[in-house]
């Protein structure tokens, strides 16, 4: 398996926008990662931050199949090795095959902000 982690980062609440709030960035490599948190700089800087961001994701093909199954298919990094289910790995290489240009795949990752405790109380 790659070097997949569980992260999160402090992000802005996307009520008031000012108060920064652990927020679940997903399974990802360090490199991923990254490239994430820039998208979202970018983002945020240009004052478009809604409730759910839209990023782009790049893996290799190798990446593509550990990315799919740990943030789509709910797996676990133990049963990445050999317990995924033999529908969901062919469901995974078919939608690798179908989107892959070269070695790399590029998949849209959704962020979802989340609120800080001032903006939950009403």
């Amino acid at each position: 398996m790659t070097d997949f982690q569980y992260y999160f980062h402090q992000l802005p609440c996307f009520n008031c926008k000012k108060t920064t709030v652990s927020t679940d960035l997903g399974w990802l490599t360090a490199a991923m990662k990254e490239d994430v948190l820039a998208q979202v700089a970018a983002i945020i800087e240009q004052g478009d931050v809604e409730p759910d961001l839209s990023v782009n994701v790049t893996c290799t093909k190798d990446e593509a199949r550990d990315y799919l199954l740990l943030n789509f298919y709910g797996y676990s990094e133990e049963e990445l090795e050999n317990q995924v289910e033999e529908e969901d790995e062919q469901e995974v290489a078919d939608e690798i095959a179908e989107l892959s240009e070269e070695n790399t795949v590029v998949f849209e990752h959704e962020i979802a902000l989340q609120s800080c405790t001032d903006c939950d109380v009403e």
